[in-house]
């Protein structure tokens, strides 16, 4: 966890003379890339991190098996914040990471969302993540942490043994949607 909190440099919150603050769009998979490559040319940068699970399919001695690493995931794929002049954004292309950089209206309004993405991603951090492997496709369920959480729903897929099809009663509609179930802490209802 003190790695992740000194990836945040405050400064990315307080642009100077012409220097703007823009999401940067880049690869899929390469937001850690771009990451280091702003690092090693000294541009300030904010990549938002959350931890899950990779499960780890093996076969040894002829019997399959797996387990499940807590990992460190971007908590927007293929987006990167980055503070830089504006003269200079052309720069960030050089990193082959970077498919485009998006521009920002209101710079305040994004710095402070900035900021609640950062509130967010410590909460994330510093809660405990859970898998909960008992409930079973066609069960139902209640969501007791997160976004959802006091909101009831049925498991219909397990996809990839990391995501979840789920059907999610809001407002007495049914919603279909993949959520990744370490996220949330989840009981047979």
């Amino acid at each position: 966890m003190e790695d992740i909190e000194q990836t945040f440099d405050d400064r990315i919150l307080l642009p100077e003379g012409n220097e703007v603050v823009v999401p940067v769009y880049t690869q899929p998979l390469h937001e850690f890339r771009l990451k280091e490559f702003c690092d090693a040319k000294g541009i300030i940068n904010y990549l938002p991190l959350k931890r899950t699970f990779k499960i780890h399919n093996v076969a040894s001695k002829g019997k399959a098996y797996n387990y499940k690493k807590v990992v460190l995931r971007p908590l927007f794929a293929s987006y990167v914040f980055v503070r830089i002049p504006k003269e200079e954004q052309n720069l960030l292309f050089n990193s082959k990471s970077v498919i485009r950089i998006l521009n920002v209206g209101d710079l305040q309004s994004f710095l402070n969302s900035i900021r609640t993405v950062r509130s967010v991603e410590l909460a994330g951090l510093q809660s405990e993540l859970e898998f909960n492997v008992d409930i079973k496709e066609g069960e139902r369920f209640l969501i007791e942490s997160g976004v959802w959480e006091g909101v009831y729903g049925w498991l219909v897929k397990k996809d990839k043994k990391y995501l979840w099809t789920v059907e999610i009663e809001f407002l007495h509609e049914l919603i279909r949607a993949t959520i990744d179930p370490s996220q949330y802490k989840m009981s047979r209802a």
